[in-house]
């Protein structure tokens, strides 16, 4: 049961995210328990009650709080559609009511409703014969912070203006809505369509540093840029070259793998990234990285983004552990800001769990990578010959975080906390929940449900 329980609240973390509506607000973001104007009004919808408490780490209030069940998710999904906005104080989600889908906004505390979305429907999904063997595609939602700004973001792959005549075109759809809304219809503050035509549906949207990423592959990752206060983009196809650096060694393809202020950072096939005119990754290698047997070996691989950040790994010099450098650069500048050796919890290591932000942003945690921006430190929290791999989940202002140790095969994984003082992992009583969310007022866990559908338990800080 708690590896079960792990797997799940890993998919809930991996999971966490036209003109303006009379009832949205791009103003204020709001914050716990006050209307989104700032009126001092109450919430517009009841609180949410709680029926099931949880085992909560020390710190959580389990005698209040309230809950929610997700009950629409197809079997198979693999993403959760929930997401907070820690500034406007809220936890949104994802519901469906027939063919179509709208945002309830609530508050992260007592679980009253601040705003709901006005219906919205996705583009049309694919018929592929029931030949996928892929998980069910969903519509999924994230929150990203934008120019000052918190938004809602639902976003789905499908075809649009599909006929008996015509075969449609492949899109991905996105309404945007500010996190600080108010009311019971709010229309998107912007709508936008981006021609996406991949064949083998993969498909992403995540926040890229200096603006939303929407990545699509065909022969090789297109991206588009958008800009979430205006809904205007730019789309990038999977060729894009590092001039400066493709007059040392052959670039091969290169692709978007982050924005920054001075433009796309483009990540090579062949290892390598940096920005065009500005400032290039192997001109800042972490310590510990191979240099060595060929040029290009000491440029890395632009995994993701954690805020203004940039993550990456790099192959090590001599590691008896066999494990990858992971290094931070600072997103404007290129500027590394730490680095560590570290093997993640899976040693296949396709690609990196996403990072998870503590609200201030000082703090992010990767799978195994336990990061602190202000202090430039790197805690490395994988498996070892004498310790157990850790997988953390989230992190919270002060600092905390939490996951699972161990898990792998037939062993069962137990909860755990780490200060990121010290990055030293401390087991908590079998049986504790970890959040999936760590809020600055609240926490958010994903209990077994008894019956269909995911549970999620908000209990606040005490």
């Amino acid at each position: 049961m708690t590896t079960v329980r792990k797997a799940l609240a890993a998919v809930v973390a991996a999971g966490l995210l036209a003109a303006c509506g009379g009832s949205g607000d791009e103003g204020g973001t709001g914050g716990p328990g006050s209307a989104a104007d700032g009126s001092g009004k109450p919430p517009i919808g009841a609180e949410k009650p709680l029926r099931t408490p949880v085992k909560a780490p020390e710190g959580f209030d389990t005698s209040k709080g309230w809950q929610e069940t997700v009950t629409w998710l197809p079997e198979g999904a693999r993403t959760a559609p929930v997401d907070a906005a820690p500034e406007a104080g809220i936890v949104a989600f994802l519901q469906r009511d027939g063919g179509a889908y709208s945002v309830e906004a609530r508050d992260a505390v007592t679980g009253a409703l601040r705003w709901k979305g006005e219906p919205w429907e996705p583009p049309a999904a694919e018929d592929d014969g029931g030949l996928s063997i892929r998980a069910p595609r969903i519509p999924r939602l994230l929150v990203v912070h934008e120019k000052g700004r918190e938004y809602v973001v639902v976003w789905a792959h499908g075809l649009q203006g599909e006929d008996a005549l015509s075969k449609g075109e492949k899109v991905i759809s996105l309404a945007l809505y500010p996190a600080g809304s108010s009311g019971e219809k709010v229309a998107p503050a912007r709508t936008v369509t981006v021609p996406a035509d991949t064949r083998s549906g993969d498909v992403e949207v995540r926040d890229g540093g200096d603006g939303l990423l929407v990545r699509w592959k065909d022969l090789g990752w297109n991206a588009a840029a958008v800009d979430v206060s205006t809904g205007r983009f730019e789309t990038y196809r999977a060729d894009q070259e590092l001039p400066v650096y493709c007059r040392k060694v052959g670039c091969g393809s290169g692709e978007v793998g982050a924005l920054s202020p001075a433009g796309p950072v483009i990540a090579l096939s062949t290892r390598g990234f940096g920005v065009d005119g500005g400032w290039q990754a192997s001109d800042a290698v972490p310590p510990g990285v191979d240099t060595q047997e060929y040029e290009r070996y000491k440029d890395g691989r632009l995994w993701t983004t954690a805020g203004d950040h940039v993550i990456s790994s790099w192959t090590a010099e001599d590691d008896p552990l066999g494990r990858p450098v992971w290094a931070v650069h600072d997103l404007s500048t290129g500027k590394l800001e730490m680095s560590a050796p570290c093997r993640t919890v899976e040693r296949s290591a396709d690609a990196p769990p996403r990072p998870v932000l503590s609200a201030n942003g000082r703090y992010a945690v990767v799978g195994a990578l336990a990061l602190d921006f202000e202090r430039g430190r790197a805690h490395c929290l994988g498996e070892t010959d004498q310790r157990k791999g850790v997988r953390l989940l989230s992190v919270g202002d002060d600092g905390t975080a939490y996951g699972f140790a161990g898990g792998g095969g037939t062993t069962e994984s137990a909860p755990v906390a780490v200060s990121l003082s010290t990055g030293e992992p401390e087991a908590l009583p079998q049986g504790t929940e970890v959040p999936f969310l760590s809020l600055p007022e609240a926490g958010g866990f994903s209990p077994m449900a008894d019956g269909g559908g995911l549970l999620f338990v908000f209990h606040p800080r005490g």
